[in-house]
């Protein structure tokens, strides 16, 4: 698809500014069961297990395209028995993230609730004029209850993405975390990281001392873990890496999908939304931290009390909610 280049890095930069900060920054600039999980809590993609062709691309300008850094995305799905299942990807390539077009995506899953241990090839789906796939599996061959990983396999080159797939059987208590703000140390982390990258440098968003502890404390408890941010679809593989680097436990990573700039209202409704859809299908949230009013406005609508609220920076304690004062003391006070 055609782009006027130079227009759409100023717009991507812009939108990462704007969406999900919430009006604070853009002024500043279940099963009720204690059991413990016995299934890993890491992000494991399965890489040393995984082994596919590379069949070469169908256009000459995609293999001189697959030169420059992928940029692939999964997106998290949360379904019960009777939900179809939808897996949808989006494809690109170079820090301005050029769309991969018209080319073949093979999808794999693996079981990480038991079951037939290993890969096993579910279809194949070819990327739109937008770099997308949507592949519905097949009614027989639906994926059963429990957490699988989803690979997206770009045939051409052998790049590809990583995203889960929840088939919940009973309620399951859950936690989120919103990112920006909440985890790294400021709303500006995610940006400086992009900006970063399209000079080729290494930086890296600063997270929060033990927030990545907190995290997997609930994760150990059997907690699922959903990590909600209204930033863009395009920052998905980003920020799963950035969470796997940090040591946080596996969960769902919902970004926001709109065309859209998210600011305000709209922010509070995408977040409040999610969560009413999740827990819809099993996700029954009980506890969740943030930074943001829109965060608190979210989490309150969805119907928790400020009790089960965490809020961290200058709205801590706001409408209610918890104060968080830093990681550390708190995962002292869960621990003991």
């Amino acid at each position: 698809m055609k782009r006027k280049w130079f227009q759409l890095a100023m717009l991507l930069v812009i939108a990462s500014f704007l969406i999900g900060v919430g009006p604070d920054s853009i002024a500043n600039a279940a099963s009720s069961s204690s059991t413990v999980s016995t299934i890993s809590t890491d992000f494991d993609f399965k890489e040393s297990e995984f082994n596919a062709p590379k069949t070469g691309f169908n256009y000459y300008f995609n293999k001189l395209l697959s030169s420059h850094t992928p940029h692939h995305n999964g997106y998290d799905l949360v379904v019960n028995d009777k939900d179809p299942q939808v897996i949808k990807g989006k494809f690109q390539y170079g820090d301005l993230r050029k769309d991969l077009e018209g080319e073949w995506v093979s999808i794999y899953s693996y079981s990480l609730s038991g079951g037939k241990a290993g890969w096993h090839k579910l279809g194949r789906a070819k990327t739109n004029r937008d770099g997308r796939i949507s592949f519905t599996i097949p009614a027989e061959n639906h994926l059963p209850q429990g957490i699988h990983l989803i690979k997206l396999y770009v045939e051409g080159d052998g790049t590809h993405a990583n995203m889960y797939l929840y088939n919940l059987a009973n309620p399951s208590k859950t936690v989120v975390f919103d990112i920006d703000g909440t985890l790294t140390t400021d709303d500006c982390e995610n940006i400086k990281e992009y900006l970063n990258e399209l000079w080729d440098g290494n930086y890296k968003a600063k997270m929060y001392q033990d927030a990545d502890k907190v995290a997997r404390y609930y994760a150990d408890q059997g907690y699922h873990i959903v990590y909600l941010t209204a930033r863009p679809y395009w920052l998905t593989e980003k920020s799963q890496t950035w969470l796997m680097e940090h040591g946080f436990p596996r969960g769902i990573l919902h970004t926001y999908d709109g065309d859209k700039l998210l600011v305000g209202d709209k922010t509070t409704r995408y977040k409040r939304d999610f969560l009413q859809d999740i827990g819809s299908k099993g996700m029954a949230l009980e506890t969740a931290y943030g930074n943001a009013s829109t965060d608190i406005d979210a989490y309150l609508s969805y119907g928790l009390t400020g009790n089960h609220i965490y809020i961290i920076g200058k709205n801590a304690g706001s409408k209610g909610t918890t104060p968080l004062k830093n990681y550390t003391d708190h995962l002292n006070g869960l621990i003991h």
